[in-house]
């Protein structure tokens, strides 16, 4: 991890980049003061930061897999079993 990445963590939210879908409302253009305030600034009280600290927390959470969407060329794409 680059430096400018280390400190942009040590000074934000470290669930900013997980994309998750409750936290896109803020990362909308008319709102970019609000999320530089919160996500990169005072996350510590946002909610949000608490509610998925929690769900990760939690032993189901480790188990989960992390959904992942394929796509080419912004099409999405599917992949079936080959059977090997």
């Amino acid at each position: 991890m680059d430096q400018a990445r280390k400190h942009a963590r040590a000074l934000g939210c470290p669930y900013v980049d997980r994309n998750d879908s409750r936290c896109a409302n803020r990362f909308k253009l008319g709102r970019m003061e609000q999320a530089f305030s919160v996500c990169f600034g005072t996350y510590h009280v946002c909610p949000m930061y608490h509610s998925i600290s929690a769900e990760l927390k939690r032993p189901s959470a480790l188990m989960a897999a992390i959904p992942v969407a394929l796509t080419t060329h912004g099409q999405p794409q599917c992949i079936r079993r080959t059977g090997s």
